[in-house]
């Protein structure tokens, strides 16, 4: 009786020190799953101007200092820690992370499954044309009200050939004119590494007439100290809408959805809104500043309320 005794009390013993070291692992493993939940990994890609990962500039494109400046100091409640990837495996990394999150998407309904969205933080003049200053006389037939290009009749005409990076997308109803016009001799397609770049300096020794892209793109490939330096003036598309705005995404899981909402916190502080806005116009050539401007009005516009 004494043994059984004993050997009851030694395994309640035990009993209960299994259970205090299951308790205490549980409790580590809850612990450590809300310190991983409190770290947002910011995925960022190689966009210059909007982010410059490296060389001249690095960090200071206009996400990156929106990021940095604006949108961290003002999330104190996590640790942030950044990641560079590919643009293409950008929502892969959303999609499959639950404290995934970028800034600087465009909203669309199939990233949308995936991906919560802030509110809008960042509004851009939408992708145009560029073509040397001392070629623009070659455009006039094209240009309608408000120096607006028509890329449709252009593109139609063959007369004049326009340089696209393959892969990229300029907008739903750019991408659909390209297509429709795939294979004339009015497109030429670049698909090098660096295919951006690649057609500044084709331009420059005039293999195409005029390229598709961002303003800022010409004052950030088309360096006046560079060799090759064309003096480009952009031109809007009639076919495009008024601006496009870029927005922050987290995966779309609790977590994602709590740093959205506190983001959209941050992002409706008008000055914030308008300092990302001055960072953008800083890298536009001076003639599209105007236009820069404008779209921040019409986009950030503060609606009068209706009085009942």
């Amino acid at each position: 009786m004494q043994l059984a005794s004993y050997l009851s009390a030694r395994a309640g013993k035990w009993i209960k020190g299994i259970a205090l070291a299951a308790s205490l692992l549980a409790s580590g493993m809850i612990l450590a799953a809300g310190q991983a939940a409190s770290e947002i990994n910011w995925y960022v890609f190689p966009l210059p101007p909007l982010y410059i990962p490296e060389g001249p500039g690095k960090g200071e494109g206009i996400v990156d200092l929106a990021l940095q400046r604006h949108l961290i100091p003002n999330l104190p409640g996590y640790q942030h820690k950044f990641i560079n990837v590919p643009l293409k495996r950008l929502e892969l990394m959303l999609k499959d992370e639950s404290n995934a999150c970028a800034l600087g998407l465009f909203k669309n309904a199939e990233r949308e499954k995936t991906m919560v969205f802030s509110t809008p933080f960042f509004a851009q003049i939408p992708p145009g044309a560029m073509i040397p200053r001392a070629q623009i006389a070659q455009l006039r037939p094209y240009l309608g009200a408000g120096d607006k290009l028509n890329l449709s009749k252009l593109l139609e005409d063959e007369v004049l050939t326009v340089g696209v990076q393959s892969g990229r997308s300029y907008g739903a109803a750019v991408d659909e004119l390209l297509l429709a016009h795939k294979g004339k001799k009015s497109i030429f397609l670049n698909s090098a590494p660096n295919a951006a770049k690649s057609l500044f300096q084709m331009n420059a020794m005039g293999r195409v007439n005029l390229m598709l892209g961002y303003p800022y793109e010409a004052n950030f490939l088309n360096s006046r100290d560079s060799a090759d330096f064309v003096d480009l003036k952009f031109y809007p598309l009639q076919e495009q809408p008024a601006f496009l705005l870029g927005y922050a995404a987290c995966s779309k899981s609790p977590f994602g959805e709590q740093v959205i909402e506190q983001t959209n916190a941050v992002l409706a502080r008008r000055e914030i809104l308008e300092a990302i806005a001055s960072y953008y116009e800083g890298w536009l050539p001076e003639d599209a500043h105007a236009l820069a401007r404008q779209v921040f009005n019409q986009a950030f516009s503060v609606k009068p309320r209706v009085r009942k």
